[in-house]
């Protein structure tokens, strides 16, 4: 793998972080009233999907066990075509999507022995 990839997927793996760190201990009301919450959830769903269209063709068809074409489509997440339709679809993807990739790019990392930000800085 090389170094672009590497750190294409630390930030996929970090956007997943942040968001699921303001949705910690929120149901679906407490997301309904939070605006901030749901604005800055859109934003690094976006830069998932930004991260998810630079990854190269040899990683991708390399490590097929995440729908990359998923991750792909969150940059198109736009906060008022959200607010047209609701925000179960947003919610949905947060609990249920997000964990799976999550889980995905960990074990892809750990299988590829990808050094985690720390190890990184530390070149």
């Amino acid at each position: 793998m090389n170094e672009q990839d590497q750190y294409h997927i630390n930030n996929i793996a970090n956007y997943i972080g942040e968001i699921e760190s303001y949705v910690q201990g929120m149901d679906y009301p407490d997301f309904e009233q939070e605006e901030e919450v749901r604005v800055t959830v859109m934003e690094n769903l976006q830069h998932i999907g930004q991260a998810a269209t630079l990854l190269s063709d040899e990683f991708t068809s390399q490590f097929t066990d995440v729908d990359y074409h998923v991750l792909d489509a969150f940059k198109a997440a736009k906060f008022n075509n959200a607010v047209e339709k609701g925000f179960q679809p947003i919610w949905s993807i947060i609990k249920n999507d997000l964990p799976q990739f999550r889980d995905l790019i960990m074990t892809e990392s750990e299988r590829m022995d990808i050094p985690d930000d720390d190890d990184l800085m530390d070149d």
